[in-house]
């Protein structure tokens, strides 16, 4: 029987001039609507009033230059303030925060509504827009597209998130099970030999290694010279150099983790996996962090694929060997 399931693509775009000044302009009426309504609904908070509910449409009647942007984009801001609240009410979050345009990233969201995204060829189609933007699109996208979100990192690297109404059949049965515990090294030990290596990614840690020992070395060069760090060219030329090995290697780990996440699926039936507190402190190539975005992936998959998926909690002060930990929980 197969599943309807929500799926998401990212792919790099290339917008020109134009289309970029719209993006950046549509990124601020966001901010903006968010911000003003979240400062309208603190007030009803502080007030202890329940009120009728400020809305984009009636921000736009204040301040016009809100009519010039994608409307749905600001239904979104509202439902993701919406969100955030229930979020906060549920004690799931920490009260919502204004959103600054200093922040990193920006990003909007706009939604499919009678065939207003699209894709031709290699370029994409969104409201508001007339031109086609230009996208990298390395690999093929499946059923109906119900949402598009662009994001950009500094302004300057762009970015859209499709999100698809997909269905997917269930993966055949094999009657295969195995345990997995986090490593702190490779991300994942298992009782049985791993489909995925992670060969790119230690590839890389080791050359940021060295990278970063140079910068030390640069920085401290530049410090007896007692030049500024802003001025050193050979410094910021090495700085960036680090900055985009920090990229590579964490789209090497997103890939690991999706490829790696995919194969176990595919290859068991049953996974038993260790479960790990938000808390616990460790070193090493991959992170907590790593290993639930890895358990999350094995989550939603699991459920797409028919597969099933097992938490075991192990003592941290647990000093039997690793093989045999392994053995207990596929057992």
């Amino acid at each position: 029987m197969k599943l309807g399931v929500l799926k998401a693509y990212k792919f790099r775009i290339y917008p020109n001039g134009q289309q970029k000044q719209f993006f950046i302009e549509t990124f601020g009426c966001v901010r903006f609507t968010y911000n003003q309504l979240l400062k309208a609904k603190m007030d009803e908070l502080a007030n202890k009033e329940v009120k009728l509910g400020l809305t984009p449409a009636k921000l736009k009647k204040d301040y016009p230059f809100l009519k010039e942007t994608d409307s749905l984009a600001l239904a979104n801001a509202q439902r993701n303030l919406e969100r955030a609240f229930r979020n906060y009410f549920q004690k799931r979050a920490g009260f919502p925060k204004m959103k600054t345009k200093k922040s990193i990233w920006q990003s909007y969201t706009t939604n499919n509504q009678q065939h207003t995204i699209y894709f031709v060829e290699d370029q994409l189609k969104l409201p508001k827009l007339k031109s086609l933007v230009p996208v990298k699109q390395h690999r093929a996208i499946k059923g109906t597209i119900k949402s598009a979100t662009i994001s950009a990192k500094n302004g300057t690297e762009f970015y859209v998130s499709i999100l698809c109404l997909e269905e997917v059949e269930p993966l055949p049965k094999k009657q295969q099970k195995i345990a997995l515990i986090f490593d702190p090294q490779l991300l994942v030990q298992a009782n049985h030999s791993l489909p995925v290596a992670c060969t790119h990614a230690l590839a890389t840690l080791q050359k940021l290694a060295r990278a970063e020992n140079k910068l030390t070395i640069k920085a401290k060069a530049v410090k007896r010279k007692k030049i500024l760090l802003n001025n050193a060219r050979n410094y910021q030329k090495q700085k960036g150099k680090v900055a985009k090995l920090y990229r590579l290697h964490g789209c090497q780990k997103r890939e690991y983790i999706d490829q790696m996440s995919y194969h176990l699926v595919k290859q068991y039936d049953t996974i038993y996996i260790e479960k790990i507190s938000e808390d616990a402190q460790v070193s090493g190539n991959y992170t907590i962090s790593d290993w639930h975005q890895f358990v999350r992936k094995m989550q939603y998959k699991a459920k797409w694929y028919g597969k099933e998926l097992h938490f075991v909690a192990l003592s941290a002060t647990d000093n039997r060997k690793m093989p045999e930990l392994l053995a207990q929980m596929g057992s």
